[in-house]
């Protein structure tokens, strides 16, 4: 048997420990204690990024810890089709506790973004939409998160030749605009 570790799994178990609430204090403790049992029967942990590795330290994992990124599920480069406006695409994960998905994922920086540029057009995914449709459109992809493994977004959109803004940590909402400016710019 083998545990995968993604981003918000390792911010759960590790990092909000000793800035929580009591309830979240328990869910935490219970994490822990979860990992430390799980170490004893799994075969290894495979974790999303490396950037991940030195997080999971304070957990004291006997088992190796593995870098594994699942492939992109768009491989082909798709041709770009017409469109007015620019597009920018934003990932918007779904699930329970929405509102710490919507933190981790930066959907408060993503708001902020379409009061900076109203302009702009956004086309907002879940993953649950046919991809093949959005990425010949898609001019910018957007992914403020606040933390975060390797995305195969991203690589679907390096595939495809679209620009974009990835943070692991800290997102910056006038780095995001600075970064569209230069998008725009270079299609114009």
């Amino acid at each position: 048997m083998k545990l995968l570790w993604t981003g918000s799994d390792v911010l759960f178990a590790t990092k909000f420990l000793k800035h929580s609430k009591k309830s979240k204090w328990i869910y935490m403790a219970g994490m822990h204690v979860f990992a430390r049992l799980a170490d004893l029967f799994v075969q290894e942990h495979y974790i999303v990024s490396e950037h991940l590795r030195p997080e999971l330290a304070p957990l004291k994992l006997k088992k190796k810890i593995t870098v594994l990124i699942d492939p992109p599920k768009y491989t082909e480069k798709f041709k770009k089709k017409p469109h007015e406006g620019f597009n920018v695409l934003y990932y918007r994960a779904i699930g329970s506790n929405q509102r710490f998905k919507d933190w981790v994922y930066g959907y408060d920086i993503y708001m902020s973004l379409k009061e900076l540029m109203p302009e702009l057009n956004y086309i907002e995914t879940t993953g649950m939409q046919d991809m093949t449709k959005i990425y010949p459109i898609v001019d910018f992809y957007v992914r403020p998160n606040r933390h975060d493994g390797a995305p195969r977004m991203i690589m679907e959109c390096e595939t495809n030749d679209i620009p974009y803004y990835w943070s692991k940590e800290n997102p910056d909402l006038n780095q995001i605009y600075d970064t569209l400016q230069k998008a725009q710019a270079k299609i114009r």
